[in-house]
């Protein structure tokens, strides 16, 4: 059966990860060592590297979930529902698209039934 929505809406999802991590790690580190001083008191730092651990992870899952997705797609699915909800809690929400994505591709990797295309019809009366 083919699964080209699945895959297309696990492919925007990870581009769309893969280019928040490539746009957050630069400001981070390039805010946290060259101006310092500039940033509050208040800030936890160590919230958003772990925020560019939470995404990094979610993106090799995402990967992952790809690569199985002909052969299981209900582990697949498993997999993006899993990494998707897991994204939106420990990012605070900060990942709603990739969330909303991964937990739609998932629920039709799921739900899709492969339809059976040689089905014979045994006519013995």
């Amino acid at each position: 059966m083919k699964r080209t929505v699945e895959i297309v809406l696990g492919s925007i999802a990870l581009a769309l990860q893969l280019l928040v991590i490539i746009l957050v790690v630069p400001l981070l580190a390039f805010i946290s060592l060259q101006f310092p001083e500039i940033i509050s008191p208040k800030f936890e730092a160590w919230y958003a590297w772990f925020v560019v651990i939470v995404l990094a992870v979610g993106f090799f899952l995402g990967i992952v979930a790809l690569i199985i997705l002909k052969n299981s797609p209900k582990r697949s699915g498993i997999i993006f529902i899993v990494t998707g909800i897991f994204m939106f809690f420990l990012t605070l929400g900060a990942t709603l698209i990739q969330t909303v994505l991964f937990v739609i591709a998932g629920i039709m990797c799921i739900v899709r039934q492969p339809t059976n295309q040689n089905v014979t019809v045994n006519s013995e009366i």
